[in-house]
Formats: structure tokens, C-alpha cells, sequence
């Protein structure tokens, strides 16, 4: 056998397992329960803080404002919003992201890691603006403007 065609069967040999491994849910259609995190205050360790983090299929309804993350940005990147109103950003894209707070009035916040399906709520009180970003994706930010 040629050095090509044994090349080929490999690369065919692997784009089997990998569509095989690819997983899929169970067909029960119940994808709820999977992670709910209170966050209590801002920790040094760099576990999420200053919100609450959700899972997949999970979230008490439509929260004030909804921010998703895609790629490697926020949809949209600047929103505004009255004081009081809960922002929820969920990880809409396929890849692992963060929101943490860099700049603003009001507490801060952060995400911890956000996998795919997974949201993230703060509640936001304090006028002005607060600038945010993904710990993992250099460039990734966005801006809410609380009035």
C-alpha cells in the first residue's frame, strides 16, 4: 500500500472516531439541573463572584437585559440600562468565556468560567458606566451604562 493511501485511511480512520465521540444528548429532552451557583462576594481565587451563575436549560424566566456571547464578542457590545435591572449574559458561541468587571461603580462581579450554555446574572444599581471583559479572549469587552 502507498505512503497516500495509508495516509488517507488514517485521516478517514480519525473523522470517524471524532463524529463518534461528538456525544449528543440522550433523546430524554431534559437538560435542566446540569449547574446553578449562588455567588457570594468577590474571591481572591478567582472563583466567580458578585452574581449568579447558571447551566444549561436553567433561569427563572427573561432577565431585564440579555447580553449573549458569541465567538469571541458580546451581542451586543454596549447596552443601556435603568438602575435596579438584572443582566443575564449567556454563552450562546462554542467556546469558554468570562464576564468580569474592569472598571465602574457598583461591586464587582465575575463569571468564573462560562462554558458553552451556561449563563451569568448581575443585578446592577449604581449610575454610570461599567466596563467588562473575558479573562480569556484579549479584546473581547463590552459596556453597560446604568441610568
Amino acid at each position: 500500500m502507498s505512503k497516500l493511501t495509508a495516509l488517507l485511511i488514517a485521516c478517514l480512520a480519525l473523522g470517524l472516531v471524532a463524529v463518534g465521540c461528538g456525544g449528543g444528548d440522550d433523546g430524554s429532552g431534559d437538560d435542566t439541573g446540569v449547574l446553578t451557583e449562588d455567588i457570594g462576594p468577590a474571591g481572591s481565587d478567582g472563583s466567580p463572584s458578585g452574581g449568579t451563575k447558571s447551566g444549561a436549560g436553567e433561569g427563572g424566566g427573561k432577565a431585564g437585559t440579555e447580553i449573549d456571547i458569541v465567538d469571541i464578542d458580546y451581542e451586543p457590545k454596549n447596552a443601556t440600562v435603568k438602575g435596579g435591572t438584572t443582566v443575564r449574559w449567556t454563552n450562546t458561541g462554542e467556546l469558554p468565556h468570562t464576564v468580569t468587571k474592569d472598571s465602574g461603580p457598583g461591586a464587582d462581579f465575575d463569571s468564573g468560567t462560562l462554558e458553552p450554555g451556561e449563563s451569568f446574572e448581575v443585578t446592577v444599581d449604581q449610575p454610570g458606566e461599567i466596563g467588562y471583559l473575558c479573562t480569556i479572549h484579549a479584546g473581547q469587552t463590552g459596556t453597560l451604562t446604568v441610568e
